[in-house]
């Protein structure tokens, strides 16, 4: 993320920049990498604690800051009214994929929240959503008669109730749902989040 009066577009513009980033992080090491492979020089100015590193980014110790994507965004949105002084450059260098973490050691309830996160998936592919997934229940689907909980015994496979996607839906929405409601509004577009049916990398197997 650069400051956008700097009217840089994209990385490659960032040949010997500063670059405030965290210490200890991969992030570090994908900085580096990066400004290796493209030949050009870097400054980086480290910092132990991540607040440490957006503060200097935005009192204009440095041309620019990076972190994950989502991290970016979070910051500049944090900004209100100064976050279009921020512009996150297209250039995605590495691959850092999030996702729900649990304890090691507890495999069933890592099979909850793995098939949890699989069934908010699988609603929005097959159309569910909080609004219409009561409707659905009659829905003659073999693949929406399962995720409702109308036939099959996933739920029992799990030690849950047969209707426990149903539930999950419907209280919290499928995963586009979730998106749009807690991640859309910092500006970060769905993009490799997006499902595979659309271009993106999110895929759920049957629920089944």
């Amino acid at each position: 993320m650069v400051h956008a009066k700097s009217n840089v577009k994209s990385a490659k513009e960032l040949d010997g920049a500063t670059v405030c980033v965290q210490s200890g992080t991969t992030t570090e090491l994908n900085l580096a990498d990066y400004f290796r492979a493209n030949r050009m020089k870097l400054t980086p100015v480290v910092f132990e604690k991540l607040d440490e590193a957006v503060g200097a980014y935005l009192s204009g110790r440095c041309d620019a800051y990076t972190t994950d994507r989502s991290g970016l965004a979070s910051t500049r949105s944090s900004q209100g009214a100064n976050a279009s002084q921020h512009v996150i450059l297209p250039e995605v260098i590495s691959k850092e994929p999030l996702a729900p973490a649990v304890r090691q050691g507890d495999s069933k309830w890592t099979d909850l929240v793995r098939w949890s996160f699989f069934a908010m998936i699988e609603g929005e592919e097959y159309g569910l959503t909080s609004a219409n997934v009561e409707s659905k229940l009659s829905d003659a689907n073999p693949n929406i008669q399962r995720l409702v909980g109308k036939s099959g015994d996933m739920g029992k496979q799990l030690g849950l109730d047969n209707t426990w996607a149903y539930n999950i839906i419907k209280q919290v929405g499928n995963y586009g749902e979730s998106y749009d409601r807690n991640i859309k509004p910092i500006g970060l577009e769905r993009g490799v989040n997006e499902l595979w049916s659309k271009g993106g990398l999110m895929y759920a197997p049957p629920i089944r």
